[in-house]
């Protein structure tokens, strides 16, 4: 499996918000279909990323369900 880009600007990374903090913003890259978060981020500190957990590209203004990010790199 090929790392996932933006379907819209091909930016490979991307961020969550915090589902306790909105205002906290997780990056993380997804390579191989495996997230990868900054490695100075504690496992315990990332947060569980679902099928529906909305994501933001970290370069434009897309963002949808992180499924979506999955099937569109799928569907390359």
């Amino acid at each position: 499996m090929a790392d996932a880009k933006c379907p819209v600007c091909g930016c490979g990374r991307f961020y969550v918000k915090d589902p306790d903090d909105e205002f906290e913003c997780h990056e993380f890259e997804c390579r191989g279909g495996e997230i990868c978060f900054d490695p100075a981020l504690s496992d315990t500190a990332a947060p569980e990323i679902q099928a529906q957990t909305e994501t933001f590209c970290h370069k434009c203004a897309w963002h949808g369900a992180f499924e979506r990010l999955m099937q569109e790199e799928d569907a390359k």
